[in-house]
């Protein structure tokens, strides 16, 4: 059993993997002779800041399909997890006002879970979707079906409707029969293959659906942990980075994205914004420019946007600013970008 690992190779966390052995022994197949006996007595021995690497995290996803001959295993098991498998994520979800804060939750701290994907959250007319950005070169399909099957579960037991659908999208090749019937029963809604990028597509009206457990003075107080958690996870500067990417994706949608609007809201002074970001070799521009690329192809994945109304979401001030930045950013233009995209779908 390793030790914490860090964040640039990735890691999970051991609450997530124990549920992988609970689910093989509620069907009857003892982990044991699968894994070994002293790794598994390890995992459960376990305590305290213990995180799986990448390569342990995966391994034990793999073995477990192979061991109960299920394709569809990852989507399977996402409907057994629980709050408890989750950790502090688990608990400060549940304790939300609503599916939209939770979402922002998500999007904020799903690192304390894994290091596979970060979640991407935006709201674009009737509906509002979750991406899931690779985080590692690759991430296994297996690893994306279970992140994207758990958020879906998640919404339907945070909320007690079981009515819920959304439509999704994989970058994947079409699987077998068995895992697409799995998909489709979990999502209720379209299921894609082959697309640019995987994401969850919802009605923003779910985002006023109240979470039942709902508590808004456990959550203050959750935050507060789970802020601690991920600065102690990611180490302090790089803990600082994460946030202020979140803050600057935040400012994009609400058209506060400059130095000082920025500073403002990390309550610091311009100055030793600066400072702080040239300790890591970026500058507040080469920072935002990371965030507006990021931004731009989830906004470029929606047909139904214009090119005009994307550079506006991004913050530049015409289209022409815009397609000149993701010229510089890709080598091919916003255009050629949703071609290639229509192309794979």
């Amino acid at each position: 059993m390793g030790a914490v690992v860090s964040t640039r190779e990735g890691s999970a966390s051991l609450s997530y993997a124990l549920a992988v052995l609970e689910y093989l022994e509620a069907r009857g197949c003892d982990p044991v002779p699968v894994f070994g006996t002293e790794w598994v007595e390890g995992l459960r021995r376990a305590e305290g800041p213990v995180r799986l690497s990448m390569s342990e995290w995966f391994h034990l996803l793999r073995k477990a399909s192979v061991a109960l001959g299920d394709p569809a295993f990852a989507v399977r098991l996402a409907s057994t997890i629980k709050a408890r498998h989750l950790g502090l994520l688990g608990f400060l979800l549940m304790s939300c006002d609503s599916v939209g804060a939770a979402a922002l939750i998500l999007q904020r701290y799903e690192q304390l879970l894994d290091s596979v994907n970060a979640a991407d959250f935006h709201i674009d007319g009737d509906f509002c979707s979750l991406t899931w950005r690779p985080l590692i070169d690759s991430p296994p399909v297996d690893a994306i079906m279970l992140s994207m099957s758990l958020w879906a579960n998640h919404a339907r037991w945070l909320t007690e409707r079981d009515d819920l659908v959304a439509d999704v999208r994989f970058n994947f090749a079409r699987p077998s029969d068995e895992v697409v019937n799995c998909l489709q029963q979990t999502f209720g809604g379209q299921v894609l293959f082959g697309q640019a990028l995987n994401q969850m597509v919802i009605p923003v009206a779910y985002l006023s659906l109240p979470v039942v457990q709902r508590n808004r003075e456990v959550h203050a107080s959750l935050r507060q942990q789970a802020d601690s958690e991920l600065t102690r996870l990611l180490g302090e500067e790089l803990g600082f980075l994460a946030h202020l990417e979140w803050v600057l994706a935040q400012g994009l949608e609400q058209g506060r994205s400059t130095l000082q609007q920025t500073a403002e809201t990390v309550n610091m002074a311009p100055r030793t914004l600066q400072d702080r970001l040239a300790q890591h070799g970026l500058s507040f521009r080469e920072l935002l420019d990371r965030v507006r690329h990021r931004l731009a192809e989830h906004h470029l994945s929606n047909p139904s946007l214009s090119l005009t109304v994307v550079a506006a979401r991004l913050g530049f001030s015409d289209q022409s600013a815009f397609q000149h930045a993701y010229k510089r950013w890709t080598g091919q233009s916003p255009g050629e970008f949703r071609r290639r995209m229509s192309a794979r779908g």
